[in-house]
């Protein structure tokens, strides 16, 4: 049974990196937070707020057990990267406080922006994510046999390079890789390679691959 809470759990959608692509609204919720739980990253977007800086860190049930804490008296505000509903601890939290307890404040996801950045239309694509999970790429595998277009999540782990090695182990061959690197940031980079080249390209931290069949 969800657990009731005094005031809502608002959870905001950061965008994809730079400040600029985050709504009004989402900035609008996070001016009036007394409470601000994020990554370090997100948290540093926003070094003139009043509220009270909170670090996610891996202990996620403790983290949900304060928050339920301070709701009794405090407006928690939760930093999200990218849109909430995708790929996020989101789903953890609207689990444990009910859907009637959570506001989500929607955002632009890197992987609109990685569609964006190479001319395509995401509508047709399959979406999978290897960050933070390498129990993944069995599922995608099997989605990039099924689908023309295939984006991935990626970490410093699970790299554009890695996928491209597994690709080959499953005799995947006749794709282009799309990896793109710092979305939304001055050092944006996309790289377009074939699978064997892509095995050789080194990486900086988290980017977006789409992988699409040739021809296709």
């Amino acid at each position: 049974m969800a657990e009731e809470l005094r005031n809502s759990v608002i959870i905001v959608g950061c965008g994809p990196g730079l400040k600029s692509y985050i709504t009004p609204k989402a900035l609008y919720n996070i001016k009036k937070a007394d409470i601000l739980v994020g990554s370090r990253r997100l948290l540093k977007l926003f070094p003139d707020t009043g509220a009270k800086r909170i670090i996610i860190e891996k202990n996620y049930k403790l983290l949900l057990k304060k928050i339920a804490h301070w709701s009794f008296t405090r407006q928690v505000v939760v930093l999200v990267s990218g849109d909430p509903c995708f790929f996020s601890y989101t789903k953890m939290i609207v689990k444990k406080f009910g859907r009637g307890s959570c506001i989500i404040i929607p955002g632009l996801s890197s992987i609109q922006l990685a569609f964006a950045a190479i001319g395509e239309s995401w509508e047709d694509a399959a979406f999978v994510s290897v960050h933070g999970r390498s129990s993944g790429y069995k599922e995608l595998i099997k989605k990039v046999k099924d689908y023309d277009k295939v984006a991935v999540l990626t970490d410093k782990v699970n790299t554009p390079a890695r996928i491209a090695c597994k690709l080959m182990d499953a005799g995947i061959l006749k794709r282009r890789m799309f990896i793109c690197e710092n979305l939304s940031l001055s050092n944006e980079t996309i790289h377009e390679k074939t699978i064997q080249s892509a095995m050789n390209l080194s990486t900086n931290g988290a980017s977006v691959v789409i992988i699409k069949k040739t021809g296709s």
